[in-house]
């Protein structure tokens, strides 16, 4: 889904400003996408001016004014339409794996260093995905549950797969082409 699409799937559930935006996407979509401020700001603008959302300034005493976005009826047809529309096999870029492609050209240090660092950061978010349980399970539903269990088996799979490759250099059965 396009930035827009998931920013109009957040506001199909209530209101928000771009502040409330980045904070649902990054507790719901952190293992698989991210978004910054820089790309919501533009295309909640863009969004405004082609009516799938409206925009309110609520006055605050001591506080900065804060601007909250709305979802039209053409915003919610817009939505569910790309909800709705077929998904196409996206073919997936895994850095790690093009490296391993060539890891024969490195030095089994080299090569074990840099599949240890993988795996501790793979770990280390797996376990940042355990500490946002308490607070997906207050606010998912199940589909969105649904997604964060993903994600967790995911990063699970993807450190079992790691630790396969970490053991098969352990034990010498890859050698160096060059």
């Amino acid at each position: 889904m396009d930035v827009q699409s998931v920013l109009l799937g957040f506001l199909m559930r209530q209101s928000m400003t771009g502040y409330d935006l980045k904070k649902a996407f990054s507790i719901s979509f952190s293992f698989f996408s991210s978004l910054s401020y820089g790309s919501i700001y533009p295309a909640l603008k863009k969004m405004e001016n082609l009516g799938l959302i409206s925009m309110r300034t609520e006055i605050q005493d001591g506080a900065p004014n804060r601007k909250v976005y709305s979802i039209t009826e053409a915003g919610r047809k817009a939505f569910l339409d790309s909800l709705k529309s077929p998904l196409a096999f996206e073919q997936p870029k895994n850095t790690f794996l093009m490296k391993l492609f060539f890891f024969a050209y490195l030095a089994p240090e080299e090569r074990k260093a840099i599949a240890v660092n993988y795996l501790n950061a793979i770990e280390e978010f797996h376990k940042q995905l355990e500490v946002a349980r308490p607070e997906v399970e207050a606010r998912a539903d199940r589909f969105q549950f649904l997604c964060y269990q993903f994600g967790l088996d995911h990063f699970q799979d993807l450190a079992r797969n790691l630790l396969k490759i970490i053991e098969a250099l352990d034990e010498g059965e890859i050698e160096n082409a060059g």
